[in-house]
């Protein structure tokens, strides 16, 4: 599909918005992020045979679906549908299309929970990069989010288990991000299993009384 005019502003605008008030806390929800989703929905997308019109939608909400972290995490989806709707409305976009946006980028407040197959598609995209062979380093950045959401330091026993724990009851959505992002998925996982025994081995290691 050729990138649509809207969708090149779209872009645009949330790329300057996130330069702007990006606060200095968040390490993953950036714009890096926003263009991964985004590429991942056109895949994905493209993959299942979207229709044009609800590809365009998709991608519409994949550039807006977390710019609301600019103002804070805890309600972030909310925020991001105001700014979406009000960067669509401006562009003389449609009641309807602009509700459809909205509801896909609500879909993706966790647990996930998307209605028809666009929703799905962003849910999908959104998580892609459990996927990701750099995967071990975005949930690095991931993690200093979290600590400062709770206001708390993780240790490293307590990350691993949070992250394990997410990435081994994750599910996707559609019949094309299943099969296409599961081995890596499951390589991410063992990853972060065999760092979790190196870790207790090592405080066993060093708990274990001295031999006489």
């Amino acid at each position: 599909m050729a990138e649509h005019p809207l969708l090149q502003k779209a872009r645009a605008h949330v790329e300057a918005l996130i330069r702007e008030k990006k606060p200095e806390w968040v390490k993953y929800h950036d714009f890096s992020h926003a263009k991964a989703v985004v590429q991942a929905c056109r895949e994905i997308g493209a993959a299942l045979n979207l229709r044009e019109e609800d590809l365009e939608a998709v991608m519409l909400a994949a550039w807006f679906h977390d710019v609301g972290y600019v103002k804070g995490i805890d309600g972030h989806e909310e925020e991001s549908v105001v700014m979406a709707t009000s960067f669509l409305r401006e562009n003389g976009c449609a009641e309807e299309k602009i509700a459809r946006v909205a509801a896909a980028i609500r879909a993706t407040k966790m647990p996930q929970n998307p209605e028809n197959l666009m929703e799905q598609v962003l849910c999908d995209a959104d998580i892609a990069h459990l996927a990701s062979d750099n995967f071990l380093e975005l949930s690095e950045r991931i993690r200093l989010e979290i600590e400062h959401r709770m206001r708390i330091k993780l240790t490293d026993l307590e990350w691993l288990t949070m992250n394990i724990d997410f990435v081994a009851d994750h599910r996707y959505f559609t019949e094309y991000a299943e099969p296409r992002f599961e081995a890596q998925r499951t390589q991410n996982l063992a990853a972060l299993r065999e760092r979790l025994n190196r870790l207790k081995k090592a405080g066993d290691a060093k708990s274990s009384p001295a031999a006489p």
